[in-house]
C-alpha cells in the first residue's frame, strides 16, 4: 500500500527538525512501513530549514511550484484594527529527501520557512504576528501538492496519515469524497476536545478547495448550545477555561475535533488510555461537560473509527546497552556524585501540562530536607542542537543554581546518544504529566527501557506503564502519585516530594525490591516497539482499503459503560461483566438486564453511585426503588449558611470518598483573594509551546480540610454567580463536579414548630409532604427547632424518625436536648413540696384530681394514677400509690379533672399558685405544671442564643394554649386549624389542620421561592 504521513513535523532523523514526540512517531513509523516494502511518503514544511539540511543531506529539487493565495480571514475579536480578510499570495515549491526507504516531501514557500527555530508559532502570536497561520498554510500547501502532484500511484487509492488534528483537520474536509484517498488521523496529544476554529476562515478555506460550506452536513451538527449564563453548568464551562481543559470561543467558531471524527476514516490513538480516555473523559473535570455535548453521541455513533497504534522505543535505542556507558565518568563530568541515586526527566519544555512546575518545588523540597539524591533534569527550549541554550524559566534555574551538586539542568534539545548516555545513568525517571494532555509516552519509555523507575502521575495515557499497579503486582514499574488537572499543584508537588523520597529510600534500604522494579520497568518499555506499532497500524490501514466494517469491541463498550450499543450476543456473552460494571457504574437499567433488581441491589447501586459522588444517579436509583430514606446523605453533603448583612456564605461540605474540593468563585478586578501569583512570566511562557489558558475572571478555590474530615470555606453572595459549583477530587483519583442552591437569605432562619397536634399527624406520623417542606427549610440555609411539651427522655426516637439533628427545646421550655450527642444541655426541675402544695390548694376548690409527675433525667419516667384513663400511654408507670408520685425528683406535674374542664382547670390553678408555679395547657385532658418562669418562649430563646439568632428572625407553629408564649416571641406566629380558640387568637396566621400537612403548606409558601431545586439532589 501507499502511505502518505501528513506531518507538520517529522524531524526523528534530525534534530533541526525535531520540537518534540511527534517527529520521532511519524519518522519511526514512516522507516517501519518501509522496511516492510510499503511505498512511503512524508509531506512536511521545510521549516526553512532547507540550505542546512543540503549540507548533510541529498535534497533533490522536483518540478513542482504552485503560485497560489491564502485567504486569511481575521477575527476581528481577536485582529483588532486588521482587515476582515488578508489575501497571502505564496509561491510554494516541494524538494525531496529519499532516506531509509522513505521519500520526504519538504513544501517551502515564505510563509512555511518561518520560525526556523522553534517551527511552531509562539502561543502569543495570535492576534499578534501573521506567523501565527504558519500551520494552516500547511495544510493548504500540503492538500494542494496531494492533489497536483503527479507520481502519486493509482492503482489503489492511498492513506493519508495526518498528525494531529490542529494540523491536519482540513485534508479528510476535503479530501473526504475524493476517490484516491483514505484518511487517517491520528491524536498524539490529547488537546482539547472543544477547541474550535474560527468558521468564517474554515468556509474560505472549504470555498478555496470547492466545497461549498453550506453544503458540508454536519458543520454546525455537532455544535453545542450555550446554557444560561446564571447556570451551574455555566460556572463550571467557565472555570473549566482557565485551565488547560477547555476554551472558550465564540458563536462564530466551529468544533475542530467534531469534524475530524465525522470525516476522517479512521481515528488512531497512540495508547490504549489515550483512546479510552479521548472516547468518554471518564473521572475527569470534562466529563460531565462532554456528555452534554453532541460530541458525546457521535464518539458512540462512530466508535468503530477509533483503535489506538500505540507508539514505541526506536530500534537504534533498544539495541544499545545502557550497561557499556560509564556512569560514574558521565555524572561526575556533570558535577554529580555517582554514589547518590539519580532521578531523571528529559522532555520539551512545558511548564504546566508536563508537570515541571510541580517537580521543580518537588525538586527543592527533597533537596531542603536534606535528602542524599541528585537531579539530572532536560527541560528542552526551542533552540534545538545550540551549543548553549538559556535559561527558560528563572524560578527552575534558581533551584538548580542553588544545588549546583545535586541539580544539572539542561535546556538544550540533544540528539539520540546524548540522551541514552544520560538515560542510562538514571536509577529513577520522573513524569508527572497533568490534565491528561500528555504521555511522555517515548520519553518515559526510553529511560524505563534503560532501567530506570519511573515516578509518574497515574494518568489513563500512560496506564500500559505499570507505574500505578499496586506494589506487590509483579508487573509493577514504579511509584504513582494521582493525576492532576490544576495549574500550579502545590499537592502534586508534595505528593512527587513523598514518592522521590519514598524511592530512595527503597533504593538505599530494599535494593531487592528496587531491582526488581527496575527489571520490570526495563522489561514493560522494551515492549513497546516500533515494529509492533507499525504492525497494528498496518492491520488496520488493510482492513479499511478492503472496506472490512469495524466496530468497538464489547469488551471496550463494557468498560466505558455503553451498554446501549451491546448486541443480543454480547448481552448474552457478557453478562456477568456487565452486571459487575453496570453496578460500578450504578447503572440500575444494564444491572437489570443481567440480574435481579431487589432491595439488595438497589442498595449496591446506590453506594456505588454515591461512591463516585454520582448525585443525581443517586436520586434517580432511590426513587426507582422507592427507598427516600437512602438519600439522607446525599441531601446532608453540603450545607450552606446564607450570607447576611454583608457576612459571607460559610459552605461544610461532607464526603467519605472526597479527597479535595474546589469552589467555582467569580469576582471583578485583581483583588480576588482567592488568586495566586502567574507560574512564569509572559517571556518564560513564550519559550514553551503549550498555550495560556484564558485570565478571566473564574477560579477555583479550595476549601480547607479540617480535623474532623469536614470541607470548609466562607465565600461572599457576588462570587457565586451560577450557585454553589464544586469540582471535587475523590481518593481514587476520580474529579467529578457538583452543585447545590444557594439559598437566598430565608424568610426567616428558624421554623420552630411544635410536635403533638401541629407537626404530627393524628397517627403521631410525619407526613411525606412535611419531610419535604422540613427539606426546604434545611436547603434555605435555615434551622428546624422543635419545640415540644415532650420530656427530652421521650423525644429521642421520634426525632431519630424525623432526621432531626442539633437542639431541641423539651419539657415545656424546662429542657435544651442535643438530638445529635443524645445530651441533655440543660433541666430545671420542680420542688415536690412546692408540686404536693399546688396540689391540696387546687383540690381543696375543685375536688379530688387525677394526677401525673415526670422526673427529672436520668430516670425521666411518667407516673400516673389510674384515672388518666386511655391517656396512659405505653411507658408510663400506673399507681394508685400516690406516694409513689413524690419518691423521686420532678420536671412537671400534671393534672387531669374528671368533670371539671381543662381551661376551668387552668384558670383555677392559675389564680390560686400562678404566682409560683408555671400553668400551662398543652394537650386535651392536661394541664402541666412548670417551675415558674418555665415556658415554651423561654426554652425557644436560651435555643435561639445559642443559634446566634433571635425571635423576629423565627416563624412558629402551635395548636394548644401552651405555645403561646412560643407564638409572642416570635417574629411570625401560625396555629394550625384544629388549634384551641385562645392560640387561635393571638396568632399571625391560621394554618389547615395538623392531619391537612397545615405545617407544610406555609413552609412551602415562606421557603420555595428562596430555594431553587435542582433535582433531587440538593
Amino acid at each position: 500500500m501507499h502511505i502518505i504521513n501528513f506531518a507538520y513535523e517529522c524531524g526523528g532523523f534530525d534534530t533541526r527538525l525535531m520540537r518534540g514526540g511527534l517527529s520521532p512517531l511519524v519518522w519511526n513509523l514512516s522507516r517501519e512501513y518501509a522496511s516492510r516494502g510499503h511505498r512511503v511518503s512524508i509531506v512536511t514544511p521545510a521549516h526553512g530549514h532547507l540550505d542546512r539540511l543540503r549540507e548533510t543531506h541529498a535534497i533533490e529539487d522536483l518540478d513542482y511550484r504552485r503560485d497560489h493565495t491564502v485567504p486569511l480571514v481575521l477575527d476581528p475579536k481577536t485582529w483588532p484594527g486588521r482587515p476582515a480578510e488578508v489575501p497571502l499570495a505564496l509561491t510554494t515549491r516541494a524538494h525531496r529527501l529519499r532516506l531509509d526507504g522513505v521519500d520526504v516531501y519538504f513544501l517551502s514557500d515564505a510563509q512555511l520557512d518561518l520560525l526556523p527555530d522553534r517551527l511552531y508559532p509562539p502561543p502569543g502570536s495570535e492576534g499578534h504576528d501573521l506567523s501565527f497561520f504558519k500551520p494552516l498554510v500547511f495544510q493548504v500547501a500540503g492538500l494542494r501538492f496531494l492533489q497536483d502532484w503527479e507520481e502519486w500511484p493509482v492503482a489503489e487509492p492511498s492513506v493519508v496519515h495526518g498528525f494531529e488534528p490542529s494540523y491536519h483537520h482540513l485534508v479528510p474536509m476535503v479530501l473526504r469524497d475524493d476517490p484516491r484517498w483514505r484518511c487517517v488521523s491520528t491524536v498524539a496529544a490529547n488537546a482539547p476536545i472543544t477547541h474550535k476554529v474560527y468558521r468564517p476562515q474554515l468556509d474560505a478555506l472549504l470555498r478555496l478547495f470547492g466545497r461549498d460550506p453550506s453544503s458540508r452536513a454536519g458543520l454546525d451538527a455537532w455544535e453545542d448550545v450555550p446554557p444560561p449564563e446564571d447556570s451551574p453548568e455555566a460556572a463550571m464551562i467557565r472555570a473549566l477555561a482557565a485551565t488547560r481543559l477547555h476554551t472558550e470561543f465564540g458563536p462564530d467558531h466551529v468544533s475542530l475535533f467534531p469534524q475530524v471524527l465525522a470525516h476522517a476514516d479512521l481515528v488512531d490513538f497512540v495508547s490504549p488510555g489515550q483512546r479510552d480516555y479521548y472516547s468518554t473523559f471518564a473521572d475527569s473535570p470534562m466529563e460531565r461537560y462532554v456528555d452534554s455535548l453532541p460530541v458525546a453521541g457521535l464518539l458512540r455513533e462512530q466508535a468503530g473509527k477509533l483503535f489506538d497504534g500505540g507508539c514505541g522505543v526506536s530500534d537504534a535505542w533498544l539495541a544499545r546497552d545502557p550497561a557499556t556507558v560509564d556512569r560514574d565518568a558521565v555524572l561526575r563530568s556533570m558535577g554529580l556524585d555517582p554514589a547518590r541515586p539519580v532521578i531523571y526527566h528529559a522532555a520539551r519544555y512545558a511548564v504546566h501540562h508536563k508537570g515541571q512546575l510541580e517537580l521543580i518545588r518537588a525538586v527543592e523540597e527533597v533537596l531542603a530536607s536534606g535528602a542524599d539524591v541528585s537531579f539530572l533534569l532536560r527541560c528542552a527550549t526551542g533552540a534545538g542542537g545550540a551549543a548553549e541554550a538559556p535559561a527558560a524559566n528563572a524560578y527552575f534555574q534558581r533551584v538548580a543554581d542553588a544545588y549546583p551538586d545535586r541539580v544539572r539542568l539542561d535546556w538544550r534539545l540533544v540528539d539520540e546518544d546524548t540522551l541514552f548516555t544520560e538515560a542510562a545513568c538514571a536509577d529513577f525517571c520522573v513524569y508527572p504529566s497533568k490534565f491528561e494532555l500528555d504521555g511522555f509516552l517515548i520519553a518515559q519509555a526510553e529511560a524505563m527501557a534503560c532501567g530506570a523507575v519511573p515516578i509518574a502521575t497515574a494518568q489513563r495515557t500512560t496506564a500500559h506503564f505499570g507505574h500505578a499497579l499496586p506494589p506487590e503486582d509483579p508487573e509493577a514499574t514504579g511509584f504513582a502519585v494521582r493525576g492532576s488537572f490544576r495549574d500550579d499543584d502545590t499537592e502534586l508537588a508534595r505528593l512527587l516530594a513523598e514518592r522521590i523520597g519514598e524511592a530512595a529510600r527503597m533504593f538505599r534500604e530494599a535494593p531487592e525490591a528496587y531491582a526488581r522494579l527496575s527489571a520490570a520497568a526495563s522489561r514493560t518499555a522494551r515492549r513497546f516497539t516500533w515494529s509492533d506499532s507499525a504492525t497494528r497500524r498496518l492491520a488496520v490501514f488493510r482492513e479499511l482499503l478492503d472496506g472490512t466494517p469495524r466496530r468497538l469491541p464489547a469488551e471496550d463498550a463494557v468498560r466505558y459503560g455503553w451498554f446501549e450499543l451491546l448486541d443480543a450476543e454480547a448481552w448474552t456473552e457478557h453478562r456477568d461483566a456487565i452486571a459487575r460494571r453496570a453496578e460500578a457504574l450504578g447503572d440500575a437499567a444494564a444491572y437489570g438486564r443481567c440480574a435481579e433488581l431487589d432491595a439488595a441491589a438497589y442498595e449496591r447501586l446506590f453506594a456505588a453511585a454515591y461512591r463516585r459522588a454520582d448525585f443525581a444517579r443517586c436520586a434517580a436509583l432511590a426513587e426507582a426503588a422507592g427507598r427516600e430514606e437512602l438519600m439522607a446523605p446525599v441531601r446532608t453533603r453540603c450545607r450552606i449558611a446564607p450570607a447576611r448583612g454583608g457576612a459571607p456564605h460559610r459552605v461544610e461540605y461532607e464526603h467519605p470518598r472526597v479527597a479535595a474540593v474546589d469552589v467555582v468563585v467569580e469576582a471583578d478586578g485583581r483583588d480576588a483573594p482567592w488568586r495566586t501569583e502567574r507560574a512564569e512570566s509572559a517571556a518564560e511562557a513564550a519559550f514553551s509551546d503549550e498555550p495560556v489558558p484564558g485570565s478571566g475572571t473564574t477560579e477555583l478555590a479550595a476549601l480547607r480540610r479540617d480535623a474532623d474530615g469536614v470541607f470548609r470555606g466562607a465565600f461572599g453572595a457576588g462570587s457565586l454567580r451560577g450557585g454553589l459549583v464544586l469540582r471535587l477530587t475523590l481518593d481514587d483519583g476520580r474529579v467529578t463536579w457538583d452543585d447545590v442552591a444557594v439559598p437566598e437569605v430565608p424568610p426567616y432562619l428558624v421554623v420552630a414548630t411544635d410536635l403533638d397536634g401541629t407537626l404530627l399527624r393524628g397517627d403521631l406520623t410525619v407526613s411525606d409532604r412535611t419531610r419535604r417542606a422540613l427539606g426546604l427549610v434545611a436547603a434555605s440555609g435555615a434551622r428546624h427547632l422543635v419545640v415540644t411539651g415532650r420530656p427530652a427522655a421521650a423525644c429521642g426516637e421520634l426525632l431519630t424518625s424525623l432526621g432531626y439533628s442539633g437542639i431541641a427545646v423539651c419539657g415545656q421550655g424546662a429542657q435544651l436536648y442535643d438530638a445529635d450527642a443524645d445530651r441533655l444541655l440543660s433541666s430545671a426541675t420542680l420542688d415536690r413540696d412546692l408540686a404536693r402544695s399546688v396540689v391540696e390548694r387546687i383540690e381543696a376548690v375543685l375536688g379530688g384530681l387525677e394526677l401525673g409527675v415526670v422526673t427529672s433525667p436520668p430516670e425521666s419516667r411518667f407516673k400516673v394514677t389510674p384515672g388518666f384513663g386511655e391517656r396512659v400511654r405505653h411507658g408510663w408507670d400506673v399507681t394508685s400509690d400516690r406516694a409513689l408520685l413524690w419518691d423521686a425528683p420532678l420536671d412537671k406535674l400534671v393534672l387531669h379533672h374528671r368533670t371539671v374542664g381543662d381551661d376551668e382547670l387552668t384558670e383555677t390553678a392559675r389564680r390560686l399558685c400562678g404566682d409560683e408555679v408555671t400553668i400551662v395547657h398543652s394537650v386535651q385532658g392536661m394541664v402541666e405544671v412548670l417551675p415558674l418562669g418555665v415556658t415554651k418562649g423561654t426554652g425557644v430563646m436560651r435555643a435561639l442564643e445559642l443559634l446566634g439568632c433571635s425571635g423576629a428572625e423565627t416563624v412558629a407553629f402551635g395548636d394548644m394554649p401552651n405555645d403561646i408564649p412560643l407564638l409572642a416571641l416570635a417574629g411570625h406566629g401560625v396555629a394550625v386549624a384544629n388549634a384551641h380558640p385562645a392560640l387561635r387568637a393571638v396568632a399571625d396566621e391560621i394554618a389547615p389542620a395538623n392531619d391537612a400537612d397545615g405545617v407544610a403548606s406555609v413552609i412551602e409558601r415562606l421557603f420555595g421561592a428562596a430555594v431553587t431545586r435542582r433535582g433531587d439532589v440538593s
